[in-house]
């Protein structure tokens, strides 16, 4: 599943980051370890999607600097 981290303030939202959990649990208990808040500030986790985004490679051979 695909979701939203949001810091709220205010009943202002502002994204800082997308989650790939299992489940909405594991998302919820996740989010307050990655991102820091500031004084006021909370995080929300808002469900984007059930099913995962797919990671594609390209057909031709990738090159890393």
């Amino acid at each position: 599943m695909t979701f939203a981290v949001m810091a709220v303030k205010d009943d202002q939202r502002r994204v800082v980051g997308t989650l790939w959990t299992d489940d909405e649990a594991r998302a919820q208990s996740l989010a307050p370890e990655l991102c820091i808040c500031s004084d006021g500030e909370f995080i929300k986790v808002l469900r984007l999607d059930d099913r995962e985004i797919p990671f594609r490679l390209p057909d031709k051979t990738m090159h890393f600097c």
